[in-house]
């Protein structure tokens, strides 16, 4: 709500104002607004799976720490984040295609980030903001964060009848505690570097933005985050994301074998955000999820 907006502004800035609504895709919305008489954007929760609090620190700790260009993050609170409008931000209505001069760019950005973080995420899990402070909630071995991930994942999809296709893919991986045996170790993961929110100009990223999917993972999380959705059947432009990563940072031997992995966790996300967000009517979104649900049971049981 427009005045839950206001609210925001009034307790952090002297001046404000709010200008239009950028997007509203559940659990978030965004508002293009203006405080101190700069132009900005807040993004701000609107559902409990929110954690745009979480995502302005991370937004943060990347302008900080890495050459990977930001928005500057001018105030966080307790569910909400403002950052400074920036002027090469993918627009929200943008219709970026994933050419091959992107893919190249944007696969050298993505290693990019991982190479200036890797010294700096000891832990692999979910990001966390608790005390004003970034931290890492998570644990020392990369399977069983992904256990994790999968697990919080459960009660979304179990109020729509989804949980015991979330446990096969947990049994699955507990019975596998090699299963990511040669995973790389944890960096900041973007989480969804897909055209929508890393923006290219003249072969290099302009801005890269949303990190409302971050994670502290294996750079391969992310690798195949991008790539499985950005690329299907797109054989030059995968190719070209991959030399442009790699022109940074080499990928671990072995990270095509744990593709089907990778294929795991996404879809069991895919499966969550279709209730999350809600964009679908109820009789395509039941169709999508069975789809998924199906395609994960045949890769759990092909991997066995």
């Amino acid at each position: 709500m427009q005045q839950d907006v206001h609210d925001a502004l009034a307790s952090r800035f002297d001046t404000h104002r709010v200008v239009r609504a950028l997007r509203a895709v559940p659990p978030h919305e965004v508002w293009e607004v203006g405080v101190d008489g700069r132009r900005a954007v807040l993004k701000r929760d609107t559902g409990p799976t929110g954690n745009a609090a979480v995502e302005g620190r991370v937004t943060a700790f990347v302008g900080d720490r890495t050459s990977v260009p930001v928005p500057e993050v001018l105030h966080v609170g307790d569910d909400c984040y403002v950052a400074a409008w920036h002027p090469d931000a993918p627009a929200p209505d943008a219709a970026e295609t994933a050419g091959r001069s992107w893919a190249r760019a944007a696969g050298r950005g993505l290693a990019t980030l991982h190479e200036e973080t890797e010294s700096l995420v000891g832990r692999y899990g979910r990001f966390d903001g608790a005390g004003g402070v970034l931290s890492v909630d998570g644990d020392a071995d990369w399977h069983a964060a992904a256990v994790d991930y999968v697990r919080r994942r459960r009660p979304a999809m179990d109020e729509h009848g989804h949980g015991a296709v979330a446990d096969a893919v947990v049994d699955f991986l507990v019975d596998r505690p090699d299963a990511f045996a040669g995973a790389d170790g944890p960096v900041c993961c973007h989480g969804w570097a897909t055209p929508e929110h890393v923006a290219v100009d003249d072969g290099e990223v302009a801005c890269v933005v949303d990190f409302e999917h971050a994670l502290a993972a294996p750079g391969e999380f992310d690798y195949w985050r991008t790539v499985l959705p950005t690329f299907q059947g797109d054989e030059a432009g995968r190719r070209a994301f991959r030399e442009g990563y790699e022109s940074v940072r080499t990928l671990p031997s072995g990270f095509g074998h744990r593709r089907p992995l990778y294929v795991l966790l996404n879809e069991v996300y895919y499966v969550e955000s279709l209730y999350v967000q809600n964009r679908l009517g109820a009789e395509e979104k039941r169709e999508r999820a069975a789809w998924l649900e199906d395609r994960i049971r045949e890769t759990v049981e092909r991997l066995r």
